[in-house]
């Protein structure tokens, strides 16, 4: 049975940065910034619709690439993502997982190595729609989206003409 997820993101002045909802539109979960005086390191939680903690996710400094630990309970799993002019390479190391698509357009899909589909995200206007397949995974998708999301990509590039 597949559940749909929809990825909104936040830009009010209120400390959430990304809001996710059912079907219905009812809440689920919430994804905000860690503030810490210590490190200028990205860190977020993600918290259900009763303000508990239920993933982590905690951006690495490395060099040339952009990488994530996401934490689900006391497992984790890495995604590193390296912008190329090809597009966006990505990585999961922790899992046998593969992203396949677009991810700079946002259009991507998760999927295991034996070819299952873990997610399919579709970017749509205003939103982005996450289908997934098995709840075991649930947060793990919405983790990954969330760090999809939070890399800054030109979506729709132009041709620069010259002047004649």
């Amino acid at each position: 049975m597949n559940m749909k997820l929809f990825l909104k993101r936040d830009v009010a002045a209120t400390d959430t940065n990304f809001s996710i909802f059912d079907e219905s539109g009812n809440e689920k979960y919430r994804a905000a910034h860690i503030k810490t005086k210590v490190t200028k390191k990205l860190n977020m939680a993600v918290t259900d619709k009763r303000g508990e903690v239920v993933a982590k996710i905690r951006r690495l400094p490395i060099a040339g690439a952009t990488a994530f630990v996401l934490k689900v309970g006391r497992t984790h799993i890495t995604l590193v993502m390296v912008i190329t002019r090809r597009g966006v390479l990505s990585y999961f190391y922790g899992n046998n997982w593969h992203i396949i698509g677009d991810l700079a357009k946002k259009n991507f899909s998760i999927i295991d190595v034996d070819k299952t589909v873990i997610l399919n995200h579709r970017r749509q206007s205003g939103y982005a729609e996450l289908e997934f397949y098995n709840a075991e995974h649930e947060l793990y998708c919405v983790t990954a989206s969330i760090c999809a999301n939070l890399i800054n990509t030109v979506e729709k590039p132009f041709v620069k003409t010259a002047n004649i």
